[in-house]
């Protein structure tokens, strides 16, 4: 027979714990914040979580870009700060959720995402982490290369 006052603790414990993990989810998404730059400086781009663009700042340098050089450079620098935006979340949910089926999920997530975000793949994939393998890599491009930026 199970004791009521050590399933009512344990249960609590337990809520305790999703509200840690609840808080520590939410504190990454919200820490998952990045900022690209274009490789020759004329364009600054802010994403917040989900890939939100929360700013956009063309330098003086811009003035040297014709107008579809420009466009692009404001293209790849947000997909690029997107990329990195999403791999931040990937990274910072690492320690939360472990190498299981959770982190297993979101990483796929993650590079679905990528592939949307970037279905040329202009955006290099970074190095692993020191001491840790790289995330294993799949065939994510079930979106036909159709996909709109939103």
């Amino acid at each position: 027979m199970t004791d009521p006052h050590q399933f009512l603790a344990n249960f609590e414990g337990r809520l305790q714990q999703a509200q840690e993990q609840a808080n520590a989810i939410q504190t990454a998404f919200r820490e998952s914040r990045t900022e690209a730059q274009s490789p020759d400086g004329s364009v600054i781009v802010t994403v917040g979580s989900g890939g939100r663009i929360e700013s956009l700042q063309l330098t003086p340098r811009a003035d040297d870009l014709g107008y579809n050089a420009l466009g692009r450079s404001i293209m790849d620098t947000i997909r690029r700060a997107q990329v990195e935006a999403a791999r931040k979340i990937e990274e910072t949910m690492r320690p939360i959720l472990g190498e299981g089926e959770g982190m297993a999920f979101l990483r796929e997530q993650v590079q679905q995402g990528i592939a949307v975000i970037d279905p040329a793949g202009t955006v290099a994939e970074p190095p692993p982490a020191p001491g840790r393998p790289a995330p294993p890599r799949g065939d994510d491009d079930d979106f036909g290369g159709n996909s709109v930026l939103r």
